[in-house]
């Protein structure tokens, strides 16, 4: 059995042990056992690259030797800027920081 270490600030410790005592888990060890088990279980996320990618090994290096032989720009600060931009949009839907 494979070893997972967690360091979790002391507040959300005792939220955990609220939390494992409600749901009938003797620990915090074992609730979050069970929560990534139900995660893993009920998963129908498929992970792998799209197919169109991965036909075959000779697809896929035609489409690494088509990006290799694309012209490259350097970032730039704005460029940086408006990527930081869409990914706070897309994760926090906040158009500021």
């Amino acid at each position: 059995m494979a070893r997972l270490t967690l360091d979790l600030p002391d507040e959300l410790r005792t939220k955990l042990q609220a939390r494992a005592a409600e749901t009938g888990h003797n620990t915090i060890e074992e609730h979050v056992a069970a929560f990534i088990r139900a995660d893993v279980d009920s998963s129908d996320q498929d992970y792998r690259a799209p197919d169109h990618l991965m036909a075959s090994s000779e697809n896929l290096e035609a489409k690494l030797n088509e990006g290799l032989a694309s012209p490259a720009s350097e970032m730039t600060a704005a460029d940086w800027d408006d990527m930081r931009h869409r990914f706070l949009q897309r994760h926090t839907g906040s158009e500021s920081r």
